[in-house]
């Protein structure tokens, strides 16, 4: 990823599992989801050359308001919530349009 000529980094918060697969994959940096979860997403969250982080549902559940309003309040880091290696959670819904909804309790 590329932003105004530097190279942004991705990240992922997960299982053991899911971060050794998108460490392998060439993720820059993993994070093996532990007891201070948070804190690890607010620490990434302020890491100027994270672009992307990509975490996965179950973990996103615990920390969704946190989620929310890093997506609103921020452009960069983006994130990005994925199924985990026991599959997708339920239906989802993330989008632009919902966000939106939530923050000024208008449809588009």
């Amino acid at each position: 990823m590329e932003c105004g000529g530097d190279h942004m980094k991705m990240a992922v918060i997960g299982d053991e599992d899911t971060v050794a697969l998108f460490t392998f994959a060439g993720v820059g940096r993993g994070v093996v989801a532990g007891g201070e979860v948070a804190a690890q997403l607010d620490e990434l969250v302020e890491d100027p050359d994270i672009g992307v982080i990509i975490i996965t549902e179950r973990i996103a559940d615990t920390l969704l308001d946190k989620i929310t309003k890093i997506k609103l309040q921020r452009e960069l880091p983006i994130i990005v919530e994925i199924p985990d290696k026991r599959g997708r959670e339920e239906e989802r819904e993330d989008s632009l349009d919902a966000l939106i909804r939530r923050a000024v309790g208008v449809e588009i």
